[in-house]
């Protein structure tokens, strides 16, 4: 990581880990993030897949880099955009544009400038509809063991990442920690198919919230299992 304070502060090279927490143990790392501070004190913000590719571009008004202010893309790994659209003072505004992992277009989201102002509410995790029993019926349902993972016997757990957006929409899922790509595939694709949830709150407003999903392929008795996801970080 290098340090520059000459009018313009840089941080660069430095590694996250799956769920975007600073790292230092290489084995750990999923993503790197370049940090410029202008003099008007804008934190400017590029993360990048650890192989290379753009994951996200963006600025932020506080040191702690939690408040998002200004213009966002986030990218697919394969270099096509995910979502492009706005911040202001910590949430989105204006029209999102979306696309799907093969670069077509999804319908556009809007989203109201307001003033939005704190108090003392609570904040509410994302919550699947009908439940973590639910999701289960779902995993049970969808979730497919790949045959030839079966008669090559390939077995564990695929961590998936994921956002859900203020909208409920399911959006940015990505293999954190893999088994065998057989494997990492289907529990990619799940997750992609995952519907609506009800959106996490913060301040009495919708916000996108970060969760990571493991998921357990399993021959001893039981094809599939999951784990209810964890709520990493519900931020503005």
């Amino acid at each position: 990581m290098m340090l520059s304070f000459h009018g313009i502060a840089q941080i660069t090279g430095e590694l996250l880990d799956s769920q975007h927490r600073p790292t230092t143990l290489a084995e750990k790392a999923r993503f790197s993030r370049d940090v410029t501070i202008s003099p008007d004190s804008i934190y400017h913000m590029s993360v990048k897949f650890i192989t290379g590719e753009q994951f996200m571009t963006g600025s932020y008004k506080d040191a702690k880099l939690e408040i998002p202010d200004g213009d966002f893309i986030y990218y697919y790994a394969n270099g096509f955009k995910e979502s492009q659209g706005r911040f202001k003072n910590g949430y989105k505004v204006g029209v999102w544009k979306r696309w799907n992992f093969e670069g077509v277009a999804k319908p556009d989201r809007y989203y109201p400038d307001e003033d939005f102002k704190p108090n003392n509410r609570t904040s509410k995790p994302a919550k699947f509809p009908g439940g973590m029993s639910a999701l289960q019926a779902m995993v049970n349902d969808s979730l497919n063991y790949p045959v030839e993972a079966r008669e090559r016997k390939i077995e564990g757990t695929v961590y998936v990442t994921f956002t859900i957006d203020a909208t409920g929409e399911v959006s940015r899922p990505q293999v954190s920690d893999g088994v065998h790509y057989l494997l990492d595939e289907e529990a990619l694709r799940f997750v992609s198919s995952l519907p609506t949830w009800t959106p996490a709150a913060k301040n009495g407003m919708p916000v996108d919230s970060n969760y990571i999903m493991p998921i357990t392929f399993d021959l001893g008795g039981h094809s599939t299992n999951v784990i209810p996801p964890k709520d990493n970080s519900t931020k503005n």
